[in-house]
């Protein structure tokens, strides 16, 4: 294994196909196994290329995976090698937060003293993927854990993560009181701060070139005052009304909500209308509707608010609203069809529901069709000219996750034999071949996909045994993908099949 990290590393090439399958035995590795394995990694440097960062990422995560299933046994792995390694690759975030993963994953004593301490002094970039295991289990001392980890809330990458699961922590009676109580004053004061900030980044007029550090700032602020009130909350803290008020008068609909939850926490019934109306707000509905269920407030909000389309909106609106799509929520969501049918993964059958959002930016806007119920997303490629059984059998082409389901991408300078035949069938048919894009995999049935040009109009052609598909492009599809192509052809097969 260290041979094909070290050849991977020289060449700079791909491992071999069978990789994964090489490095499986570390699920089931005793720690004499391991552990020499974790000295040779001390004794590297840290993974520079994208090739090593991906190998040895592979195997942390196989290491991580064996953690989870050993944590209740007496093999959890020595915490004081996992941390050498941490330390000795500086640098290489992406690759050494599966050590500190693996270290939360072991819940017992020294591995989460030690993950308190290395995530303190040295953080990594992608802090969330080391917690994470820490929010989806309740088998552990949270005490070994805190303060410690409160010392972590100076860092901007840290400090809304470690209130939130400080809060968890409260919220699943794993800790009597609040680790932060001691800290209430602080924390007030440090509401009160960036409601004002957030107070001036409102009142002020942005400019192309400070628009984008603005944003981040309130991205920031908002995430990290939703904390704040919840932790205020929790700990019952009535010298932070004032804060809590000033933070339900700002525009941000997520802290208006927050802050609103937690003075009706407090016993404040004048915070009751606000949480009431922000079920009005697809980005904020579903929280709302937790809310007001767990405040006794769920028959006083409107039943349009409550239906499984209103929650579907809401659950569309939320995901696009998230940073790594398009940041804000859309400007309207409007439900262009739903049904109820079997999808790929479901047992039974699932309602569907299909939107089409807009952004509307001045004089320009954006428009796509996302789906919800099943899953939630939407494509980068215009869905918009689509007929919904397309718009659905796209999004199931994408969803579905088999073995036997795959895609292979051509390299038109290099065809292989197969790609040679498929060109010369499809082109005695008629079909002018401008790129050869893909060949797909489907439960042992090949399909070739190729850009083409047929009559004058541009599309993709798809060849499955002695069957030719062609797919046109819309007026608003030029960008369609072959990939996106195929993944409709394939999820037609699915739905077919499951329905």
């Amino acid at each position: 294994m260290l041979a094909v990290i070290d050849f991977a590393t020289e060449e700079n090439q791909l491992p071999p196909r069978d990789w994964k399958a090489c490095i499986a035995w570390i699920e089931t590795a005793t720690n004499d196994q391991l552990v020499p394995l974790l000295d040779a990694f001390v004794n590297r440097p840290a993974p520079q290329t994208a090739v090593t960062q991906n190998l040895i990422s592979t195997v942390l995560q196989r290491l991580a995976r064996r953690a989870s299933a050993m944590a209740n046994s007496n093999e959890q792995i020595p915490p004081q090698y996992l941390a050498a390694v941490y330390r000795n690759w500086q640098g290489a975030d992406a690759t050494r937060v599966w050590l500190l993963r693996c270290l939360a994953l072991q819940y017992d004593h020294h591995s989460l003293t030690t993950f308190a301490e290395l995530l303190v002094n040295d953080p990594p970039v992608d802090a969330a993927t080391a917690l994470a295991p820490l929010f989806q289990s309740k088998n552990y001392d949270a005490a070994t854990l805190f303060p410690r980890l409160l010392d972590g809330l100076s860092y901007t990458s840290l400090a809304v993560l470690i209130l939130d699961l400080a809060n968890y922590t409260v919220r699943e009676e794993l800790l009597d009181q609040h680790p932060a109580r001691d800290r209430q004053a602080e924390l007030t004061r440090l509401l009160g701060g960036l409601v004002h900030e957030l107070e001036q980044l409102d009142q002020k007029s942005p400019t192309a070139e400070t628009r984008p550090v603005d944003a981040e700032r309130v991205s920031e602020s908002v995430s990290l005052a939703v904390s704040l009130c919840d932790a205020l909350a929790l700990m019952g803290s009535k010298s932070a009304m004032s804060q809590l008020y000033q933070a339900m008068e700002l525009r941000h609909r997520r802290l208006r909500l927050e802050a609103a939850a937690s003075l009706i926490r407090l016993g404040e019934k004048e915070a009751q209308p606000t949480l009431i109306q922000l079920a009005a707000e697809p980005v904020v509905r579903l929280r709302a509707l937790a809310y007001a269920q767990e405040l006794e407030l769920f028959e006083q909000i409107d039943e349009e608010y409550k239906t499984p389309v209103a929650e579907a909106e809401a659950e569309v609106a939320w995901w696009l609203s998230q940073p790594t799509q398009m940041g804000i929520p859309p400007t309207t969501c409007e439900l262009v069809d739903s049904r109820t049918q079997y999808w790929p993964g479901y047992d039974t059958p699932v309602p569907c529901f299909l939107f089409r959002f807009t952004y509307q930016f001045g004089d320009s806007g954006y428009s796509n069709v996302a789906i919800a119920g099943p899953l939630t997303h939407a494509f980068a490629t215009s869905f918009c000219d689509l007929p919904a059984e397309d718009v659905y059998a796209g999004f199931a082409g994408w969803h579905v996750d088999h073995e036997e389901i795959y895609e292979v991408e051509i390299d038109p300078a290099n065809p292989t034999p197969t790609v040679t035949e498929c060109l010369g069938r499809i082109e005695r048919q008629g079909y002018e071949v401008l790129t050869p894009s893909l060949l797909g995999y489907f439960l042992g049935d090949q399909t070739f996909v190729a850009k083409a040009v047929h009559d004058g109009e541009p599309g993709y052609v798809l060849l499955e045994d002695e069957e030719i598909y062609w797919r046109p492009q819309g007026p608003t599809d030029p960008q369609l993908l072959a990939v996106d192509a195929y993944g409709v052809h394939k999820g037609h097969k699915l739905l077919r099949a499951f329905n």
